[in-house]
């Protein structure tokens, strides 16, 4: 027997309860989508003080984005150069965070005109906001076009560049100055993302034959952390000049320790002979066991007893780690992994060093890796965050999930790789892990 008029208005209750109560019984009703949309509207192109809240903002838009009234709000919002940026932004991140299984066209269309002629800071965030959508099974090519200009614009930040780029998918070629501005985002010294990002499109990417013998001497200096997302990059065309390559850059790279036998294995499979038996040794090499982890572990763990606690948070909020972009230690930090607030009360020192040395070892309940087979397409990793009887949902980046409908699982299978990469010990030095390790015993507030 509730009334529109009487709990929209508690939309906007500074009572967070009374706030949060009549948002959830508004959102169940889709007949007051007439009059909650306008409210929004309102809020959004107004141009006098106060403004918008831009962190409460979208979650609030967000839990009415199913009403059909309020999804042609938000495309006016972004697509009406008269409105205030600050309140386009907010309509951006209020789709982002939609969660929609299907997302609507008329929002595809509005973001891909952003994508074309965006000021930088509608840019980066037409980018995200492009990440969380799903496109129908023929596929966008006009959206994922606009993506790719976007990765070829040289005055757009790197970050949005890369972003774009991994949205798109996979390219059918890689131009020259595109091949060397990916390759130069793979060196160790640029922020973790970005050369994740970079990673990840070249694994993808139809590359020439030139092109995966650079890749192949790059893999001398890459990081352990990226070196087993550019394994699939060396899939395509094995011969025994690229194969003997790899191997050799291999055998003297850091990035080797970040490599698993049941990764690497399977590509030398694919080569000739010469370069299976070249590569025997490196497999010999990774072929570690659990006693053998152990026994590191151990001889390692002694002579990390210098940790200072305010430097470990400092190599935990770094780009370096990045621990931050997946773990989130009070109200700061990313959602994929594990809460780590209290974790120095619940793991001892032992445990909380192979976590970050030997991630794979073991996983924490309920972030467990899964991999689905999908019909018709590339099999996908991640966490599951849904398994309903209408689609599956998993979590494969800090940022970014996919939606795969019930109908297009083949079958879904534990994981044997954690979504933290091995690597760390070696991307770290000996005084930042110890100050790491010291920064997680001390959270026990």
């Amino acid at each position: 027997a509730l009334k529109s008029e009487t709990v929209i208005p508690l939309l906007r209750s500074r009572d967070p309860v009374v706030r949060q109560t009549a948002q959830w019984i508004a959102s169940q009703r889709p007949d007051w989508g007439k009059r909650i949309a306008p409210t929004f509207y309102g809020d959004l192109f107004q141009t006098m003080l106060p403004k918008p809240d831009p962190e409460t903002m979208p979650g609030l838009i967000a839990g009415f984005a199913k009403f059909p009234e309020v999804q042609e709000v938000l495309t006016e919002l972004i697509r009406d150069e008269k409105v205030p940026r600050d309140s386009r932004l907010i309509a951006l991140r209020a789709i982002a965070a939609s969660g929609l299984k299907e997302s609507p066209a008329p929002w595809i269309r509005a973001v891909t005109d952003l994508l074309t002629n965006a000021d930088a800071e509608l840019l980066r965030q037409a980018v995200v906001t492009a990440r969380t959508f799903t496109l129908p099974k023929q596929g966008n090519a006009e959206f994922v076009r606009a993506l790719q200009d976007v990765g070829e614009f040289d005055s757009a930040p790197a970050e949005v560049r890369l972003d774009a780029l991994a949205t798109a998918g996979a390219l059918a070629s890689v131009s020259p100055d595109l091949f060397a501005f990916l390759r130069a985002h793979l060196d160790a010294a640029k922020p973790m993302l970005n050369r994740s990002a970079a990673a990840g499109v070249l694994a993808k990417a139809k590359l020439t034959d030139a092109q995966r013998l650079a890749l192949a001497d790059t893999m001398k200096t890459v990081s352990p952390l990226d070196a087993p997302k550019l394994l699939p990059a060396f899939e395509k065309s094995p011969g025994e000049e690229l194969g003997l390559k790899l191997v050799a850059a291999l055998k003297d790279s850091a990035g080797l320790r970040g490599l698993r036998v049941d990764s690497l294995k399977p590509l030398l499979a694919k080569y000739p002979k010469p370069v299976q038996d070249a590569g025997a040794e490196l497999l010999a090499a990774l072929n570690a066991d659990a006693g053998k982890q152990r026994a590191h572990l151990e001889t390692l763990l002694p002579t990390l007893k210098d940790g200072d606690v305010a430097r470990g948070q400092v190599v935990f909020n770094s780009q370096k780690a990045a621990c931050f972009t997946c773990h989130a230690i009070g109200y700061r930090g990313g959602k994929l992994g594990p809460d780590l607030t209290r974790i120095g009360q619940v793991r001892t020192e032992m445990d909380l060093l192979e976590s970050i040395v030997f991630p794979s070892a073991s996983f924490v309940r309920s972030y467990e890796p899964f991999t689905v087979v999908v019909k018709g397409g590339e099999d996908v990793t991640g966490i599951v965050r849904k398994d309903a009887p209408d689609e599956v949902v998993l979590a494969n980046g800090p940022e970014t999930e996919v939606r795969i409908a019930r109908a297009d699982v083949v079958e879904m299978r534990p994981g044997k790789v954690s979504l933290m990469p091995d690597g760390l010990e070696q991307a770290l030095t000996k005084q930042e892990l110890a100050d790491l390790l010291a920064f997680l015993k001390a959270t026990k507030w």
